[in-house]
């Protein structure tokens, strides 16, 4: 038996866009703004017989700009690619004007989620600077070639390694890495159970915060987060933020709160699990109860099948008999819904308007009655058991009740 539900590598990271050239400028006393060097050849330069990818010109006054954007990341969208770079501004008496402006610009495709290259044209910005401060490695033309064979290295080594080591002198090296990009978790809120995709016990350390040890101690799968925080003796928003915080790095999933008065449909993806082998040996490992004879998949799949938008949990365990065929109920509900095919129905009160000044009710719970609070909220933020709540709206013939 599994305890914890694994998700893909593909769920939540966003790799890193190749690059499709990078190329370096500096401003010219005489020339003006030069475009030095730039791999491959003729994607922003002009040669004969080929197009260059970029037009330079229309765009050299944000590659090489005004000193009020120089040292700040300046990303331009041109046509069908987005140009990235940390311009560089030097001030010192020995350059004829004063100033040494220079810029190393990585290309990508127009829509590429450029994230993961912002700390890394930063970095880039950083080292040619101290390198130019140090030993004026970019004014020296004898130095400033071998420009070309990091540019060369570093679009090769990032496109197929995502990361580089390149050499510069007896002393310097330019170290980079990319690392995958997370998106934002979704907001966190006090009626949904995390549920575990790694076991947390074994991340624990020392440095982690006094709060996220008290939550993370009473993560089980079965208690919702206001719960977690009223027992662990924390603020429920601290809780939330703690929740979000694990969320972000992909050790837990939010589900909805498991009781057998829930309804469940299924939903177009569970043809995925056919397909997948691997994913049906994970959800007979995980929803097996411990020590028991596992289903065949087949069973399990025909018992997700019979699962309907009019049907309850309840009725569905003693219409299907699943008592009796070893399977942790609610685990199997859990699997199905951090699987994506799995549906909750829920249960949302209306109270009409003009209804709302005769009710007799409690009148924060009136507000909490307006189409977009389902039970699991209502119960979770009043107080009140399922029962309870049925049997106090359910004396109220204005009420009517969405399942959605």
């Amino acid at each position: 038996m599994s305890d914890y539900i694994r998700i893909g590598a593909d769920y939540r990271v966003s790799t890193p866009p190749r690059l499709v050239s990078v190329f370096f400028t500096m401003f010219d006393d005489d020339l003006g703004r030069s475009l030095l060097y730039e791999v491959p050849e003729g994607s922003i330069k002009s040669l004969p017989n080929s197009t260059p990818l970029i037009n330079f010109s229309s765009i050299s006054e944000y590659i090489i700009p005004k000193p009020d954007l120089c040292g700040h990341l300046v990303s331009i969208c041109t046509g069908s690619y987005k140009v990235m770079g940390v311009p560089v501004l030097i001030r010192n008496k020995k350059y004829p004007r004063g100033i040494l402006i220079f810029n190393l610009s990585l290309v990508f495709d127009h829509g590429a989620d450029t994230s993961s290259y912002e700390p890394v044209a930063r970095k880039i910005a950083r080292v040619l600077t101290s390198l130019e401060v140090e030993s004026e490695f970019l004014w020296k033309l004898e130095t400033r070639s071998t420009v070309y064979n990091i540019i060369e290295q570093l679009l090769e080594d990032l496109n197929n390694y995502c990361e580089c080591q390149i050499p510069i002198n007896e002393t310097n090296a330019l170290n980079l890495k990319l690392f995958p990009t997370y998106p934002n978790p979704q907001p966190v809120y006090d009626y949904q159970v995390p549920i575990c995709t790694v076991d947390l016990n074994t991340l624990i350390d020392m440095n982690w915060d006094i709060t996220v040890k008290k939550v993370v101690a009473h993560i089980n799968g079965v208690l919702h987060v206001k719960k977690i925080a009223e027992i662990a003796d924390v603020d429920c928003k601290l809780a939330r933020e703690c929740m979000e915080h694990i969320l972000y790095y992909g050790c837990i999933i939010m589900i909805d709160i498991f009781q057998f008065s829930n309804i469940y449909a299924i939903r177009p993806e569970i043809m995925r699990i056919i397909e997948d082998e691997t994913i049906q040996a994970e959800c007979i490992s995980y929803v097996t109860k411990p020590g028991a004879t596992a289903p065949p998949f087949s069973k399990i799949f025909s018992l997700y099948c019979s699962l309907k938008r009019d049907v309850t949990i309840k009725m569905w365990v003693e219409e299907n008999k699943v008592n009796s065929l070893n399977i942790d109920t609610r685990r199997f509900i859990a699997f199905g819904v951090t699987k994506g095919f799995l549906q909750r129905i829920h249960k949302y009160p209306v109270l009409p308007a003009s209804a709302a000044s005769s009710c007799k009710l409690d009148p924060h719970l009136k507000k909490l009655l307006n189409g977009r609070h389902h039970y699991d909220d209502i119960c979770t933020s009043e107080g009140y058991s399922r029962e309870n709540l049925d049997k106090l709206l359910g004396d109220i013939p204005q009420i009517k009740f969405i399942w959605k």
